[in-house]
């Protein structure tokens, strides 16, 4: 259900179970620590490992200077790019 739907939906009930429903949610709110309503990259890494979806956290990328310094070799003829879109039409 999107939430456009969901929204909907709340719109729907009576203005009671509405203001229930936003009693709730808001004491649920008030319940989470302040830490658990962020979840960082790596906290997401670490469980999907956990839950099996990924097999292993892949490793940070490593800057280093030669990429700094990195120059393109130039090439004789059009560029690939416009090859490869030649070849899908």
């Amino acid at each position: 259900m999107s939430a456009q739907e969901l929204l909907a939906e709340i719109h729907r009930l009576p203005a009671e179970e509405r203001q229930r429903l936003l009693d709730t949610l808001s004491r649920e709110q008030d319940h989470q620590p302040e830490s658990s309503r962020r979840v960082s990259e790596d906290e997401i890494e670490r469980i999907l490992l956990a839950k099996g979806i990924i097999s292993e956290i892949p490793p940070l990328s490593e800057y280093s200077d030669e990429d700094e310094n990195f120059e393109p070799i130039e090439v004789p003829g059009k560029p690939l790019s416009e090859t490869i879109i030649e070849e899908r039409r």
